[in-house]
């Protein structure tokens, strides 16, 4: 049968994946009318179909094919959610089992079960029983473990302690500081020695500090490596490993990153991994984010945006270059005339002035050529660099950032030829720290 794409109900606390992968979202949404129905319970929650769900709606469908599916409980949703997912689609990876397992077999363990058992979770979750028993062995660390690494979340988002708390359920925030206190010294440990012994509550932490060590900078300004972030191909998208080359470069563990032009989220997925606090919005939020806050830059900084900002990514629409790529509205960057697009960052900039007292903003932008009358090369940045001098900031470094030649059909490369000019293939990126 079909529903109403808005009468169906997405539980993020019964979606049995850590995020939504946006690339199998634009995929599916080409091919919509091959996929298979979605399913869903009998108070039309979600139970199987989710990125199905978003490629639909990404194709503006008012409707969908589902199949219907009694649950008894939330668990029970979660639990067939889990098992529909191991015929097909995007697996879950290990760690998102593991995390589940332990949570459901503490619940066994505190005689909470309704709607499974042991037996059931194994089947599920298709692992063998030397797995289950590794997992659970050591059952209140990992508990713990899970319930640090929730603390250590909630603490990038740049939630108060008061906040934590409550989603937590302490009574206040006192044992929310003490933990924070045991993450930040734990990491500092770790980052002396990644190999050492630790508690299994830390392990998550050893294996993220292990995988940071294992991140080989960028050691020049001119970077080119074709690589494809196969999760995420927002239009405009900035490449994720050139954006931990900056938080490497430019920041600390528990600096606050600020993005006013969050786009496909790529800064908060980088902020989480190297542990870095982060406030993201944008104008126009995609779906498949709800940690990116809805905020139209032009109306000024977000009224709840942290007190402190260290580091601040800008990666605007390109004025002509974007125009309605993201949305119809006039005050959208990239649907601005040149004019008003500069005088929009410039007011930005004063705004980041009076807000930062120490840090660094990075400004991503290309030149214009192909929108421009008779393909006139047209410098963005340095206009940029004049805004942000002018205004307290002082240039820190320079990076150019090839494009592929890809970007350019046969069509348009054979008029460059024919007109003898070059094509331009580069965007600018420029460092800048507040004096």
């Amino acid at each position: 049968m079909k529903k109403l794409i808005k009468d169906i109900v997405i539980r993020e606390d019964l979606y049995p994946r850590d995020k939504i992968n946006n690339s199998k979202v634009e995929e599916y949404s080409t091919i919509i009318t091959l996929l298979p129905k979605i399913i869903i319970n009998q108070d039309n929650i979600l139970i199987d179909g989710a990125h199905r769900l978003h490629a639909n709606k990404l194709a503006n469908q008012k409707e969908i094919e589902c199949e219907i599916i009694k649950t008894t409980d939330d668990d029970d949703l979660f639990l067939k959610a889990v098992e529909l997912n191991a015929k097909h689609g995007y697996q879950m990876t290990q760690s998102e089992k593991k995390k589940s397992v332990i949570k459901f077999y503490e619940k066994i363990m505190k005689g909470k079960s309704k709607s499974f058992d042991v037996k059931r979770l194994k089947e599920t979750f298709s692992i063998p029983d030397s797995t289950f028993s590794e997992w659970t062995k050591k059952m209140n660390e990992e508990v713990e473990s899970l319930q640090l690494q929730k603390i250590l979340n909630l603490h990038l988002q740049c939630k108060t302690q008061e906040e934590i708390a409550k989603e937590i359920g302490f009574k206040d925030h006192t044992p929310v500081n003490t933990k924070l206190k045991e993450i930040i010294q734990k990491t500092n440990e770790l980052w002396q020695n990644p190999d050492s012994e630790i508690d299994t509550k830390y392990t998550f932490l050893q294996e993220k500090i292990k995988e940071l060590c294992l991140f080989k900078p960028i050691y020049y300004n001119h970077h080119f490596i074709n690589i494809l972030d196969d999760d995420n191909i927002h239009f405009g998208k900035f490449p994720e490993y050139y954006l931990e080359n900056l938080l490497y470069y430019y920041t600390k563990e528990f600096d606050v990153v600020f993005d006013p032009f969050a786009g496909g989220g790529t800064t908060i997925d980088c902020c989480k991994k190297w542990m870095r606090k982060y406030y993201c919005s944008d104008m126009n939020p995609i779906e498949t984010r709800s940690d990116i806050n809805k905020w139209n830059i032009n109306n000024g900084l977000p009224k709840d945006i942290p007190s402190k900002i260290d580091f601040v990514f800008l990666d605007p629409p390109y004025w002509r270059q974007a125009e309605n790529k993201y949305s119809k509205d006039k005050e959208d960057f990239g649907n601005m005339d040149i004019n008003t697009f500069y005088k929009s960052i410039e007011k930005l900039v004063k705004e980041l002035k009076k807000k930062m007292k120490s840090g660094y903003v990075a400004f991503v932008i290309s030149p214009t050529q192909w929108k421009n009358e008779n393909y006139k090369f047209e410098d963005h940045i340095i206009e940029v660099i004049n805004i942000f001098v002018k205004n307290g900031f002082t240039e820190e470094m320079r990076y150019v950032f090839p494009y592929s030649t890809e970007q350019y059909n046969g069509t348009q490369v054979n008029i460059a030829k024919e007109k003898k000019f070059p094509l331009c293939t580069i965007r600018d990126l420029v460092v800048f720290k507040k004096i």
